[in-house]
């Protein structure tokens, strides 16, 4: 599950830099599609990049007790749900309180936020695997980050068809893989 994590947060910085990083065109009245080329813009480069503070945060604690094979289990979940948890819990309310202005950019911040909620209810349910020793939900979990995946991906695939839609440019490239190896467990 770390590895997932881990890789969830690269992607989502990854997608941050690479949607529309060149220079932003002189507005044109006539084009169509310059507020969608401007929300776009303005939602995955600036707004994103602006709160994912704290979901890196939150990640990053995540992740640092699977680095070693020496965890201790009660500062993880001490760690978790008074850190990590809460970290991610802002990251969604920032998120959520991003104002986009077209139908195209609200659908891709709806699946950026419920990939953003299934990892808040992935660590959720690591912190009460840990709390109720019950291993089921570590399960539970993996399949958590198996959905929040799936929809970085979709949103992948949507910001890839508007970018070459209104010509927006995208330096770089989209990941098309996403690891499944899901057997870390704290």
């Amino acid at each position: 599950m770390k590895k997932k994590l881990y890789i969830m947060a690269l992607m989502v910085c990854i997608i941050g830099m690479f949607a529309g990083c060149g220079k932003k065109k002189e507005e044109d009245t006539s084009d169509p599609n310059a507020e969608l080329k401007d929300d776009v813009i303005e939602f995955v480069n600036n707004k994103l990049p602006a709160i994912e503070g704290d979901r890196n945060n939150a990640v990053a604690i995540y992740n640092s007790y699977f680095e070693s094979d020496d965890v201790n289990i009660e500062q993880f979940s001490s760690d978790l749900q008074g850190t990590a948890i809460p970290a991610m819990e802002t990251y969604i309310t920032n998120l959520s309180n991003i104002e986009v202005k077209t139908d195209e950019v609200k659908a891709l911040k709806d699946l950026y936020l419920q990939s953003a909620q299934k990892q808040l209810d992935a660590m959720n349910k690591v912190a009460a695997a840990i709390n109720e020793q019950n291993p089921d939900y570590l399960t539970e979990a993996d399949a958590l980050i198996d959905e929040s995946e799936d929809l970085i991906l979709q949103y992948q695939t949507q910001l890839r068809t508007i970018a070459m839609d209104t010509g927006i440019t995208v330096n770089g490239s989209f990941s098309d893989e996403v690891s499944t190896d899901s057997d870390a467990t704290p």
